[in-house]
């Protein structure tokens, strides 16, 4: 299901989950842990459901500028048996209102992304660990200081990044780990969507997404692309992104786009828009692998998130299939693969994953988000991982200026990265869960 598609369909029931996770999980901790949610439209409103699909979660508190939102998301938690939940609605500082609170212990960030980097630091300041969605922030210095905001509070941060625990990605996590690929030294990532129905609000003013296209440029959105590569190279674990260099087409696609919706005379078909239409970025890492990263949400193209990664011995295509050297010059559907090394978390909460959207990755990462909060563990997708990723906006507008000159991307580890256990103990999915 699209982007689109999803926001308007409202088909998730809290029901739905709660009985798929009943049934495929049947063990999980029921230890009553607290959450505060901070950004209440389509998107919180939806993570909020499946937060409350899983036992022992309470959200004592909501906050958005939309009475509207925070009206449905009150339902939300009612209507799953929770109590009515105290609502903040005031700016500027009703979000800091509600981290006073001492019923919290952890707060769900869904706001427009250039709030997530400043309410994720105000959070952990305020004692309380966060789940955060894409991407972490954008400026170095925002990225640099929730890392040292982590580190010196001692409060837990996890990235909500769906697309790492998406079946395929999963899949193909088991089969790198056991060695099936051989040594992995290339890979291409994607997120290729056509988003431009975000752009204006109904009134035809620019939304914040269009803001964001008005004025930067830059590969803005990495995370649901590099992600998966990222775990699959072990990066921030014995290898690291090392420098990287970028292009951009020139804008031509959003004006347009402005022209055909709103007249060719129109003030929104007067807006320059930054965004190119498609930037590239090529990645190397310390060990030498190299990792391309495609980016276009404005172009007239079916969505397509496309992932390769290539190895000596191997290589999986999302496009095309799985190939072992060996095998000639036939390509075998990834599908076939899925029914010896369809991860563990798929094969025991597959149901449950289904129902919630978003190729299932929703479910496994709010509910790795929960047990991080109930078990006080460092999640597998950390505030290292958050703050690498999501750098990469910053280095790629960078290269932009410098016509495709290489940048150094920060080690926000400041070395650990080079003991390649030095992350053992985190929540997750870490091990391989069955043996070729």
């Amino acid at each position: 299901m699209n982007r689109r598609a999803f926001l308007k369909s409202g088909a998730l029931t809290w029901a739905a989950v709660r009985a798929a996770a009943d049934t495929q999980v049947p063990n999980l901790s029921e230890k009553s842990v607290r959450f505060g949610v901070v950004g209440l439209g389509n998107r919180g409103r939806h993570l909020l459901r499946l937060l409350m699909g899983f036992p022992g979660v309470q959200v004592p508190a909501i906050c958005d500028l939309s009475e509207k939102a925070l009206e449905a998301a009150a339902e939300v938690v009612i209507r799953a048996g929770g109590s009515p939940p105290a609502r903040y609605s005031k700016a500027p500082n009703d979000y800091t209102a509600m981290l006073r609170r001492t019923d919290i212990d952890a707060v769900l960030i869904a706001t427009p992304t250039k709030w997530h980097c400043p309410q994720a630091i105000a959070a952990m300041n305020a004692g309380k660990h966060v789940g955060s969605e894409v991407p972490a922030g954008f400026t170095l210095e925002e990225l640099w200081e929730l890392v040292r905001t982590k580190e010196r509070t001692g409060r837990r941060y996890i990235l909500l990044e769906n697309y790492l625990y998406m079946r395929h990605n999963m899949m193909v996590l088991d089969m790198v780990r056991q060695g099936l690929f051989g040594e992995l030294y290339y890979a291409e990532c994607s997120y290729i969507h056509d988003c431009r129905f975000m752009l204006f609000k109904p009134d035809g003013s620019l939304d914040w997404w269009g803001e964001f296209a008005r004025d930067s440029y830059g590969s803005d959105y990495p995370t649901h692309a590099l992600g998966p590569v990222s775990k699959w190279f072990g990066l921030n674990e014995g290898d690291r992104m090392e420098y990287c260099t970028a292009m951009m087409s020139t804008p031509r696609v959003l004006k347009e786009y402005a022209a055909r919706k709103f007249g060719p005379d129109s003030p929104q078909a007067k807006i320059d828009f930054a965004v190119g239409d498609y930037t590239s970025v090529l990645i190397r890492t310390a060990s030498g692998k190299l990792i391309r990263v495609d980016y276009d949400v404005n172009s007239p193209r079916p969505e397509s998130h496309f992932y390769l990664a290539q190895g000596t011995r191997g290589v999986y295509d999302s496009r095309k299939g799985i190939h072992f050297e060996g095998e000639g010059e036939k390509w075998t559907p990834a599908e076939t693969y899925l029914t010896r090394y369809d991860h563990e978390y798929w094969r025991t909460a597959g149901a449950a994953a289904e129902a919630s959207g978003h190729g299932g990755g929703d479910y496994f990462v709010i509910r790795d988000f929960v047990e991080m909060v109930r078990e006080d563990r460092e999640p597998w997708i950390d505030v290292y991982d958050a703050a690498s990723w999501s750098s990469i906006y910053h280095c790629s507008r960078q290269s932009i200026d410098g016509r495709g000159a290489s940048v150094d991307i920060p080690d926000f580890t400041q070395g650990k990265w080079k003991d390649a256990s030095w992350r053992a103990g985190q929540l997750g999915p870490l091990r391989a869960s069955r043996r070729a």
